[in-house]
């Protein structure tokens, strides 16, 4: 959550600066000891997640047309609102 608070802090900033033709802060650099430690990083998978589905990973589900044809049964509203 607390990112999440810092990104649209962020985007707030930069929308804020552009609508008063302020120059924005830009991207930040990469800081050095990051690139350097890169090639040693070692992928683990991420702890307290279960699962590859979209819920595990908060989003980027698409819904296939079995997943539709149930919800045209279980809640046929939602459709309306996606359609």
């Amino acid at each position: 959550m607390e990112g999440a608070t810092l990104a649209g802090k962020l985007a707030a900033q930069v929308v804020a600066a552009k609508a008063k033709g302020l120059p924005t802060v830009g991207i930040k650099a990469v800081q050095q000891h990051v690139i350097e430690q890169a090639p040693q990083h070692k992928v683990k998978p991420p702890p307290g997640v279960k699962g590859e589905g979209a819920i595990a990973f908060g989003a980027g589900a698409v819904l296939s047309k079995n997943d539709e044809e149930v919800l045209k049964v279980m809640d046929p509203e939602q459709l309306v609102v996606l359609g």
